[in-house]
């Protein structure tokens, strides 16, 4: 790891001021205006000014750069990236601890970083954040943050942390929010931990954040068969505890703020087999990537992509061949899918979708949400339901790929094509089911 101080230069635009003041590709800026410089985030915080003084070190000489920036001027300048802050906790249900050996490296990276919180919506438990860091997020304005809080008991929330030396929460957030800083919260539910009366506490402080409190996300523990510790899963019992217990609290809330903060993920409400809420509980959903409104967001596509179709000016035209498609689905995701895949012959002539349930035999099968789905359950899922009938294809949800197009096993879809020996769609958005 590089350990000298300041950020390095690796492109500086012609046209860039900082070009113009002087400096250039291999220069590691240490200061600004006498601010020291630690990362990139210190930089364009320092460097907003119209004028300001850069100081850098070239070939080992500390050099100075008086840099003039015109109204709206870009810097025009790239860093060497800086390295992850890597997360010092051992928390007992953490999914990258639950996984096998042999995955790709970045999966098994623990993010602890307050930059990546704040620019990606990546959640951190600041049990690693000094007084330093807070007052660089009060500076810089870091806001809004994501802060996993899981239980603002602190022997408990230490407990879940695997961490004894982790400050009390309630602390670091009344030091955010009374410096302007809001956040989003998530609470990761562990029977025996911190459901129950730990929950409600943790609720009701979180609330006395006001303004700064922007949501929280309630959301079960995901179990892996490779877990460690012994943990209990949520089950229907106990998720239907957890749903009335928040659910309470959320429109209590509510119904004093005026919007509601406080939301249940939509595995627990499945879980407990209670229904989807309507569009107007998620507010503008700002929990969606925790699980909270996933399937609300997909009913609300389907009925919009509906009435796309009936709003379409309709031509005769020959009848198509029977096309049958099987559409791969998680275990949590199944019965909407299969009321959505049973509309799909009612709007498209000659064309079937048969939803099949993927059991996730690879991580175990208390796994249900489709983004932890892998190619070789699907694989072996699509050869028990095919047993010798033709299908045209097979139907993927695009959350099972990451970035570059492959899942959490390693495959991409063209391997899975290969495999299951049938053209393999990818599906991005629940309307395109209708373009079949």
């Amino acid at each position: 790891m590089n350990t000298l101080k300041g950020i390095l230069v690796t492109h500086v635009e012609r046209s860039s001021p900082l070009y113009e003041a002087g400096l250039r590709k291999g220069d590691r800026i240490t200061n600004i205006d006498g601010n020291a410089v630690a990362d990139e985030l210190d930089l364009r915080f320092f460097a907003a000014a119209s004028e300001f003084r850069v100081d850098a070190v070239r070939r080992g000489r500390t050099m100075s750069f008086d840099v003039n920036r015109a109204m709206g001027a870009v810097l025009g300048v790239e860093f060497q990236p800086a390295a992850i802050r890597r997360c010092a906790n051992r928390c007992i249900f953490c999914f990258i601890d639950q996984m096998p050996p042999g995955l790709r490296s970045g999966l098994y990276i623990k993010d602890e970083d307050l930059t990546h919180s704040f620019i990606n919506g990546n959640y951190v438990t600041l049990a690693s954040a000094r007084e330093y860091d807070l007052r660089k997020i009060v500076r810089t304005g870091l806001s809004p943050l994501f802060i996993s809080v899981h239980a603002t008991d602190l022997p408990v929330r230490r407990r879940m942390l695997g961490n004894n030396r982790a400050p009390d929460i309630m602390g670091q957030l009344q030091v955010l929010s009374e410096n302007g800083i809001r956040f989003h919260t998530q609470i990761v539910v562990c029977p025996g931990y911190n459901d129950s009366g730990v929950l409600n506490r943790t609720l009701a402080d979180l609330l006395s954040f006001g303004d700064g409190l922007l949501s929280i996300a309630v959301v079960p523990v995901g179990l892996t068969r490779f877990r460690k510790v012994p943990l209990r899963p949520v089950e229907a019992r106990s998720a239907g505890d957890i749903c009335t217990l928040v659910s309470r609290a959320s429109d209590r809330d509510r119904e004093r703020f005026g919007i509601r903060r406080i939301f249940l993920a939509d595995e627990l409400l499945l879980k407990a087999g209670l229904p989807i809420p309507g569009t107007d509980y998620y507010e503008d959903y700002p929990q969606i990537e925790n699980g909270v409104g996933l399937v609300r967001s997909l009913l609300d596509s389907w009925n919009t992509a509906k009435r796309r179709v009936r709003g379409r000016k309709r031509t005769p035209r020959r009848i198509p061949p029977e096309k049958r498609y099987f559409l791969a689905t998680s275990v949590s995701a199944f019965p909407t899918l299969k009321k959505i895949a049973k509309e799909v012959g009612q709007h498209c002539r000659g064309v079937t979708v048969n939803p099949i349930t993927i059991p996730n035999r690879f991580f175990g099968e208390l796994v249900t949400v489709a983004g932890l789905m892998c190619a070789g359950d699907v694989i072996r899922a699509v050869a028990e339901a095919k047993q010798g009938a033709p299908i045209d294809g097979v139907l993927l949800p695009a959350v099972m790929f990451n970035y570059a197009g492959f899942t959490l096993d390693g495959y991409s879809a063209a391997r899975i094509e290969k495999a299951c020996g049938v053209p393999v769609t990818i599906i991005e958005e629940v309307g395109e089911l209708l373009e079949l």
